[in-house]
């Protein structure tokens, strides 16, 4: 009897060694399926990088679209580029900051658009989605968030806004863009807000004509005001008498 009480308690013992053992390696597994876990979507989203030139940027961000937010320090006036300050999902302070050259897809800006650019856009916040990457900067859809008369926030589409004004005309796109259906909307929108400066005769090509016409008319009636000023004066001079030599 206490031979088989002793062959149960060797054969619980065992079975209780065996289960922490196994229970051991099921919880090191579980932390290191965890880990793994974690290592890979640190590395998807990339919550830390502050990104300082294109090439920074991971090509599934441009495939997925993801969406960026940054501090618009200055623009630069080669190429119209907004210097970016990119913020991360989590901003460590010790971290340098720097400037990503962003420039606004599809958009070719004017003088009178760099000034607008200056006016509305430096020194706020933006939020951009890059398209495509470039040697000296990333292509990128702009929005500015502002307020409305209502105190109400609404979003604004950088580039579209250029061209509404006329401060900015479009650019043809390339490969791959051009055969990229969801950028092909993007561009769309850009002509059609093109297309709406031209109808409302909006930008610097219809301000000339009529600032050049209104120089010359200031500039005849200039005139005339000049021959009649002489007239006048001369016909107030005292006339000098004729001295005769003999």
């Amino acid at each position: 009897m206490e031979k088989a009480k002793e062959k149960a308690s060797n054969a619980f013992h065992s079975f209780s060694s065996a289960m922490e053992r196994n229970s051991r390696g099921v919880e090191i597994g579980c932390y290191s399926v965890a880990l793994i876990g974690l290592t890979v979507a640190l590395r998807k989203v990339r919550p830390f990088s502050k990104f300082r030139k294109a090439s920074d940027i991971p090509n599934h961000f441009i495939r997925e679209k993801r969406e960026l937010i940054g501090y618009v320090n200055r623009i630069e006036p080669d190429g119209a580029l907004l210097m970016v300050q990119h913020r991360p999902l989590i901003n460590l302070p010790f971290i340098r900051p720097s400037h990503l050259p962003v420039k606004i897809s599809g958009v070719r800006v004017s003088g009178l658009g760099l000034s607008w650019l200056q006016t509305v856009v430096a020194g706020k916040e933006i939020k951009f989605i890059p398209i495509v990457k470039e040697r000296d900067f990333v292509q990128c859809q702009v929005f500015l968030e502002k307020q409305t008369k209502e105190k109400k926030p609404h979003v604004l589409n950088v580039g579209e806004s250029l061209l509404k004004i006329g401060f900015a005309v479009t650019e043809h796109p390339t490969k791959p863009l051009s055969e990229d259906p969801s950028y092909l909307t993007y561009y769309h929108r850009l002509q059609s807000a093109e297309n709406y400066a031209l109808r409302q005769k909006m930008g610097l090509r219809y301000y000339i004509a009529p600032t050049r016409e209104l120089i010359f008319k200031l500039y005849s009636w200039l005139n005339i005001l000049i021959d009649r000023l002489i007239k006048q004066i001369t016909k107030t001079l005292p006339k000098v008498p004729k001295f005769y030599v003999s």
